[in-house]
C-alpha cells in the first residue's frame, strides 16, 4: 500500500474516531433528566454533580502526552475509550442504586480518560494534516459534531423504549470501543512512538512556567470556542425564553441553529484556512465571535438573537482545530506536549465558565453574563497583534 492511499485510509480512520469519542458520552447526556430524577437531586446540586466529568478532565494534567509517547495513538484511543465505557458504567449504577457519591467517581474517570482520548485523537488528525500537507483539523472536529448528534440520538431513542440505563450504556460502549479499534488500525504512526530509535538533533526541553505562558494564548483561542459551545448548552434557551418572550418548548431552536452553524463551519473551515491563511483565519473566526455572541446577547427580537447564536457557532467553529495547531508547532517540546497542555487549560478553565456566567447572571442579568464571558474572545483577539507571536 502507497503512503497516499495509507494517508487517505488514516484520515477516514481518524474521523471514525473522533465521531464515536462524541457518541460515547453524548448517549448518556441525552438521558441526564432521567439521571436526575433517578438520583433524586435539585437542579443545583445536580449542576455540580455532573461538573465532575470537566474536574476528571482537568485532573489528567499532562498525562495524555505521556502516554502517547509511550504507547502511541492507536493504543491510547481504544483503551482509552474502553476505560471511559467502564468509567460510565460505574456512573449509571450510581444512578440506579440512587448513589451520587458513585456516578460522580464514574463521571470523574470518565472524564479523566476523554481528556486522554482527547488529546490522542487530535494528534493523529494532526499527523494525517502534517501527511496531507494541508489543514484537515476542523472537518475531523466536525466529525465529533456528527458523532455526538448520534450519540444523542440513541439515548433518547433507548429512554424512549425504557432501555435500562447500564443495558444501553454497556452495550453501546461495546460498540464505540469496537468502532475505535477497528478504525485506528488505520492510524498512521507517531515518530516518537513508531520510531524509538529516531534521533532528534533537538532535544525536547520541559514545560515549565515559561512555556505555559506561552501556551496561554493558545488555550484562550480554545477557551473562546468552547464558551459558545457552553453558553449555547446552558443558557440559549433561557436566554430566549426570559428575555425575548420566546415559548419555552420552542426556545430550544437557538442551540440547534449554533450547532448546525458550527458543523457547517467545520466541514468548510479547512479550505478556508488554507486558502487565508492561519492567523487571518483565527483573526477572522474570533472577530465573529465576539460579534455574534454579543448580538445574541443584546439583539432586541428574536431572530436577530438566534442570528447573533448562529454567527458566534460558526465563528467557533475552527478555533480549537487552529488553537491545537499552533500548539503542535511550537518548536522545542515534546512530542503532543504542546496539544496535552492546551487541552488542560481549556478543560481547567471550562470548570468554573457556567457556575461564574449563573452567578453573574445572578447579579446583573443574563446578557451581562454572556457579554463577560465574550471578553474571553475579546482578549484572545487582542493577542493576534501583539509583538512577538507564537501562534
Amino acid at each position: 500500500m502507497d503512503d497516499s492511499t495509507k494517508a487517505r485510509r488514516a484520515r477516514v480512520a481518524t474521523m471514525i474516531a473522533f465521531a464515536t469519542n462524541g457518541a460515547l458520552p453524548a448517549t448518556l447526556l441525552a438521558r441526564y433528566a432521567e439521571v436526575k430524577d433517578l438520583l433524586g437531586v435539585d437542579t443545583a446540586l445536580f449542576g455540580l454533580l455532573v461538573a465532575a466529568f470537566m474536574l476528571g478532565a482537568a485532573a489528567a494534567f499532562n498525562t495524555p502526552g505521556v502516554l502517547l509517547r509511550r504507547f502511541g495513538s492507536r493504543v491510547v484511543t481504544t483503551s482509552g475509550t474502553a476505560w471511559m465505557t467502564i468509567a460510565l458504567l460505574l456512573a449509571t449504577f450510581g444512578v440506579v442504586h440512587g448513589n451520587a457519591w458513585l456516578f460522580v467517581a464514574g463521571l470523574v474517570l470518565a472524564g479523566y480518560g476523554d481528556a486522554v482520548v482527547d488529546v490522542a485523537q487530535n494528534a493523529q488528525g494532526l499527523r494525517v494534516q502534517e501527511a496531507f500537507g494541508r489543514s484537515l483539523l476542523s472537518s475531523m472536529h466536525a466529525g465529533w459534531s456528527i458523532g455526538a448528534a448520534i450519540g444523542s440520538l440513541v439515548g433518547t431513542f433507548t429512554a424512549s423504549l425504557g432501555v435500562p440505563l447500564t443495558i444501553h450504556l454497556a452495550a453501546w460502549g461495546i460498540v464505540c470501543v469496537l468502532t475505535m479499534l477497528i478504525s485506528s488500525r488505520s492510524f498512521l504512526p507517531h515518530a516518537a512512538a513508531a520510531a524509538p530509535d529516531d534521533e532528534s538533533p533537538v532535544p525536547a526541553r520541559r514545560l515549565g512556567f515559561g512555556g505555559l505562558l506561552v501556551l496561554a494564548p493558545l488555550a484562550l483561542v480554545a477557551l473562546a470556542g468552547v464558551s459558545v459551545e457552553d453558553v449555547g448548552n446552558n443558557w440559549s434557551a433561557v436566554l430566549l425564553a426570559d428575555q425575548r418572550d420566546v415559548p419555552a418548548q420552542s426556545a430550544g431552536i437557538a442551540l440547534s441553529v449554533l450547532l448546525g452553524a458550527q458543523f457547517v463551519g467545520r466541514l468548510l473551515g479547512d479550505r478556508f484556512i488554507d486558502r487565508v491563511g492561519h492567523r487571518a483565519a483565527l483573526v477572522s473566526s474570533l472577530a465573529v465571535i465576539v460579534v455574534g455572541m454579543l448580538a445574541a446577547a443584546w439583539a432586541p427580537s428574536a431572530p436577530l438573537t438566534i442570528i447573533g447564536f448562529a454567527l458566534a457557532g460558526l465563528g467557533c467553529a475552527i478555533t480549537v482545530p487552529l488553537a491545537f495547531t499552533g500548539a503542535d508547532a511550537l518548536p522545542g517540546l515534546a512530542p503532543h506536549a504542546g496539544v496535552t497542555w492546551v487541552n488542560w487549560l481549556m478543560r481547567l478553565a471550562t470548570i468554573g465558565l457556567t457556575p461564574a456566567i449563573g452567578a453573574v447572571a445572578a447579579l446583573s442579568s443574563l446578557p451581562v453574563a454572556i457579554t463577560v464571558v465574550t471578553s474571553v474572545a475579546v482578549v484572545a483577539l487582542a493577542l493576534q497583534f501583539r509583538p512577538n507571536r507564537h501562534t
